[in-house]
Parts: C-alpha cells; structure tokens; sequence
C-alpha cells in the first residue's frame, strides 16, 4: 500500500472513530441535559443544586479511581500492538481489571464516609445550614454507590479503543444515559406523585425537613428524598453499561485472540508495565479531574462568597445551581465532539510518534485542531446569540437564569481546546507537562474565583473559570511547538476564517430574533425562536463552511463544494 494510501487510510479511521465516539458522547451529552427540564420542573433549582453538588464530589473520585484509564489503556494497547507484542496488551488488561476494582471499593468507602464533612464545605458561612449539609450527606452517599463499578468499567472501553473499535465505548454511553435517566425520572415521579403520602416516604421525609418548602433552602424531606434516588441512578445506568460492553466483549472474539508475542520480543515485568500504565495515566488524571475541581472551587468558594455578601442559603445555592447545573450541562454538548476527538486522538498519534514519522504527527495535530474548531467555535457562538430563549425553552420556571448562558457559553471554546491539546501532549510522550499546566489553571481560577464573584456576583465565577482555561491552554500550545516545531499558520488562517463565518452567523441569528422574539416571554415564544435560530444558524455556517471548500477539505470528500460545469 503507498504512503499516501496508508495516510488516507488513517485518517477515514480516525475520522470514523471520532464520528463514534462524537455520535455517542453527543447523544449521551443531549440526553444529560433534556432530563434536566422535567427534573428541575419536579424538584425546583434548589433540588438540582443539591444533585449537582454531589455530583461535583463523585466527578472528582471518578477521576481519581478510574485514573485515566480508559486514554492510558488505550495509549498503552496501541503502542504494543504497533511492536507486535500483542501479549503484553493482554497481560496488562487482565491485571489492570483487578486494580480498578480494588480501587472502586475504596473509591465507593472514602466518599460514602467523608459524605457529612464535605458537605458542611458547602455552606460553612450560614447558621441556618444544618438541613442542607443533611440531605447533602445523604444525597452524596446514594451516588457513590456507582463508584463500585465505573473504574472496572472504564478499564474495559479502554481496551476496546486502544484496538481502534470505538463502537462499545460510544454504545454503552448512550445505553448508560439512557438507562440512568429512566430511573431517575421514574424513581422523582414515584416518590413525589405516587407514594408521597405513604407510610415508608412519610417519616423518611418528616425527618429531613417535612413535605412543606423549608425557607431558607426552598426544599422539604420529598425533594431531598427525590434527589437521592436522582443520584442513586448513575449505579442503575452503569449496570446497564457494563451489560452492553459484555455483549462486545463475547462478539470481538478476534481481538481476543491475539495474545502471542512474536518470537524474539522481550516479555516484559507486570511491574514495569503497571508503572508505565500510571506514567500515562497520572497527567490524564488531572485533565479528568479539572472539570470538577473547577466546580469544587465553585462549590467552596462562590456560596460562600455570595452567603457572604448578604445573599441566602437559597439565593447562594442557586446561583451555583444556574451556573453548573444548568448553563455548564448546556455547554458541555459542544465540549463533548472536542472530547471526542481527544479520545480518538491519543491511540492515533502516539503510533505515529512511536514510529518517528514526526511529519505525520504534524499533519495529525493541525487536522485534530481544525476538525475541533470548525464544530466547537459556530456552537459556542449560537449559544451566545440564542441564550435566552434556549434557557427559555429548557428552564421555563427559572428562566432569569438565561444570563448565567449567555457569560459561560464561550468557556465551551476554551474546554475544548484544553481537551484536545492535552489529548496531543498525551499522544507525543508530554503528558507530565499536563500536570503542570493545569495546575496553573486551577490556581488562576482560585485566585479570581472570589474577587470576580464579589464585584459581579456569580457570573464571575464563569469568567475565573475562562480565565483558569486561557493560561493552560497557553502553557500547553507553547510546548507542542516547542516539542514538534508545529507550524500554526494554516491553523491560525482557518481558525480566523472559522470564526468569521461565525461572525456572519452571528448576525443572521440576531436578525431572526429580532423578528421571533415577543416583548412579553413565554415558554411557546422561547421554543419557536430558539428553533428559528439554530435553523438559521446551521443553514449559515453550514453554507459557509461547504462554499469557503473548509468543510471538504476537514471533513471528507462528500462535503466538497464543486462547481458546476
């Protein structure tokens, strides 16, 4: 096969990959954030400040007890299939599957204990706290529960994305969310509608606040006993992942099946490759874990920065709830075609690093880049334009929460773009810089986070979030030019030429809800226009990008413009 064949032949595998990968995290990233209109609508914004704050814990243990393992495991298997030693991929597999349970359990044991010291954290600057930190405690041990099974999860996707099969990875996500989403939505339904008055909910719920609204939290022993079931789900939705990666496992009998080494390859010691699998894994623990410890500084420094301004426990609380629970879940759907890419990224670019074929590597990371651009910067843009009837239409009971949007939607452009650049320092062996840089980023954040939220008020917290995003993303351009000598020229042209076909865009948008949106807010007014909108705004850039050849040249062949004869 000639070279330009095999490169062809990587990209349409790469393409084909991250368009998997893109589909499942995108519809798992979709469905995340439709269930949260009936469940904010059944629970109130205080119910889902309460579910987002544990969750912000869980994230952090996800992160810590998976270990990056499913980036690190495929890094790893791709590198020693590339050697042909297809036996020691194999090895590391089986051994790896036993550490991660091991740490799930512990994982599952220190947050279920630690449940009531971190969440009297949350609200250590209010007297009237105590039924807060309560149902905070029992809320953030119904969701460690799923700790028992994520990192073991998480080992086997890893497996199945270093052989390039993306497909189990992208299916048990949808299948996951789906799973979870159903119990949780029937499980508030039940305990609010259908058994409120029973004689097991009654009591549960007397002795966590009563069924009336408590005031300075807005929630009583129902909502707080919703919530817990809300959260217990992500348990539910991880068996149902773990059934359909079982169902892959027993159909990719041929991967299975090689486990030889050719002869003459060394077989190396369990110890040092154990190690080599923590030296990958280690950095992408930290880019795992900045998301929520961006929100855990979020959680620890903002309430208590607005408790200390005047503000109540449930004004506090909601503002928390507005950014991270509502506007973070709506701008996380771009970030996830990024994160896509970053996940079909490592395998595919540490080959070619392996191999010494640093041109390609070069050609790998401006296409990375591009494809992520072109996605992520006309998303970003529309939800500036559409943020408030699009809050509207999702949040109709708490609507003046659109402004919270409309400051944080361009953290998507920024999230992606650290995601895929840790993703190519992952790939080209620089992956402890990763370690470094996002340490900058957090203590930037933490630094900004309580004087941005005392001069602006909880949006501020938003801007330290873009602020902390902006120096690492600094720090890590700098060392892939500095490791590959990467030309960023054609980037910056296209990057530029993306963002003013964005521009026009933009105004396209604009000009529509000029027309669509009415002086007076309803919840039908909000649908049509925000539909109108993206209707407008696909149709633009989309024409854009196909006339400007960007779409072909990105994309594929089949969306080429070509002129008529």
């Amino acid at each position: 096969m000639s070279s330009s064949a095999k490169q062809d032949s990587g990209r349409a595998s790469f393409v084909k990959g991250t368009l998997l990968l893109s589909a499942g995290n995108l519809i798992s990233r979709m469905l995340g954030l439709l269930y949260t209109f009936p469940f904010q609508a059944m629970v109130g914004i205080a119910g889902v400040t309460l579910y987002q704050a544990a969750y912000t814990y869980y994230a952090i243990m996800i992160s810590i007890s998976t270990a990056g393992i499913p980036v690190a495991v495929s890094k790893f298997i791709a590198k020693y299939n590339a050697l042909g030693e297809y036996g020691t991929s194999q090895r590391l597999f089986r051994q790896g599957m036993k550490l991660m349970l091991a740490t799930g359990v512990v994982a599952f044991l220190l947050l279920f204990f630690a449940a009531p010291w971190l969440s009297e954290l949350m609200v250590r600057n209010s007297e009237n706290n105590q039924q807060y930190i309560d149902s905070l405690t029992l809320v953030t041990r119904s969701v460690s529960f799923a700790l028992l099974l994520i990192p073991a999860m998480s080992m086997v996707r890893g497996y199945f994305q270093g052989h390039q099969d993306m497909a189990p990875t992208a299916i048990s996500q949808v299948v996951e969310q789906i799973v979870r989403i159903l119990f949780l939505l029937s499980g508030t339904m039940l305990v609010l509608f259908v058994f409120a008055d029973s004689n097991f909910i009654q009591p549960i719920a007397n002795a966590l606040g009563g069924t009336q609204s408590v005031e300075t939290t807005e929630l009583n022993g129902l909502k707080v006993i919703a919530v817990t079931i809300a959260t217990f789900s992500a348990f539910i939705g991880a068996i149902g992942s773990f059934a359909v990666l079982i169902m892959y496992w027993k159909r990719r009998k041929d991967i299975h099946r090689q486990t030889e080494n050719p002869a003459g390859t060394p077989v190396r010691s369990m110890k040092s490759l154990l190690l080599e699998l923590l030296s990958y894994s280690i950095p992408i623990v930290m880019v795992g874990v900045s998301t929520p410890l961006y929100q855990l500084i979020d959680q620890l420094t903002m309430v208590n920065t607005l408790l200390s301004t005047g503000a109540t426990v449930s004004e506090a609380t909601s503002a928390y709830g507005f950014l991270t629970g509502n506007a973070h879940k709506i701008v996380l759907i771009p970030v996830s075609v990024a994160a896509s890419v970053s996940m079909a990224t490592i395998p595919l670019v540490t080959r070619s690093f392996t191999t010494g074929d640093m041109q390609k590597v070069r050609n790998q990371v401006n296409h990375i880049f591009q494809v992520s651009f072109f996605v992520t910067i006309p998303a970003v843009i529309g939800l500036v334009a559409l943020a408030e009837p699009l809050f509207g239409t999702l949040f109709p009971g708490d609507r003046e929460g659109w402004v919270y949007l409309f400051h944080y939607a361009p953290s998507a452009f920024f999230l992606a773009y650290y995601s895929v650049a840790a993703a190519i320092l992952q790939g080209i062996n620089r992956q402890y810089f990763t370690i470094f840089a996002t340490s900058m980023g957090l203590l930037t954040k933490l630094a900004l986070n309580v004087p941005l939220v005392y001069w602006l008020g909880g949006i501020g917290a938003g801007y330290a979030t873009i602020a902390g995003y902006i120096v690492a993303i600094i720090l890590m351009v700098w060392m892939i030019q500095r490791t590959l000598h990467f030309p960023y020229k054609q980037l910056l042209r296209r990057t530029i030429l993306m963002f003013l076909m964005g521009g026009a865009m933009f105004a396209a948008v604009f000009l529509s809800l000029l027309v669509t949106m009415n002086d007076e807010a309803s919840w039908g007014n909000d649908i049509f226009a925000t539909i109108v909108g993206v209707t407008i705004g696909v149709l633009v850039y989309g024409y854009l990008g196909w006339r400007s050849h960007l779409a072909g040249k990105l994309l594929g062949k089949r969306f080429e413009y070509r002129r008529k004869m």
